[in-house]
């Protein structure tokens, strides 16, 4: 296997990570069982407004008394740590695939 070949199989490898990564569901711990977010490409807070209207907590006196969690808060924080790492590993993925074409191609041209 020559050289092209390989970065060209590792620029396929770390971008299909990132796309995928990209694509795969984020959920944060709610009150009953997970409360999904959607995924890196698009976000879906229904489910988190939904949990955060529903909390006692939200009543102004408990609001004292009984912790409150911000789960829409919670949903884009996940979805922006995702977004952090997969958009950037997706990037590197398609450099190192298009940077393979620039690999080797003098020296497999000069041996023919």
């Amino acid at each position: 296997m020559n050289m092209r070949r390989l970065i060209m199989i590792a620029g396929v490898a770390v971008l299909l990570a990132g796309v995928i990564a990209l694509l795969v569901p984020v959920s944060v711990p709610g009150p009953d069982g997970s409360i999904g977010c959607g995924n890196g490409i698009a976000a879906d807070l229904s489910q988190a407004r939904d949990a955060d209207s529903g909390n006692l907590a939200n009543l102004p006196v408990l609001n004292e008394i009984v912790p409150h969690t911000d789960y829409a808060a919670a949903c884009e924080s996940a979805l922006s740590s995702r977004r952090s790492w997969a958009i950037p590993v997706a990037v590197v993925g398609l450099v190192v695939l298009a940077g393979s074409f620039f690999v080797g191609g003098r020296t497999a041209r000069a041996r023919a």
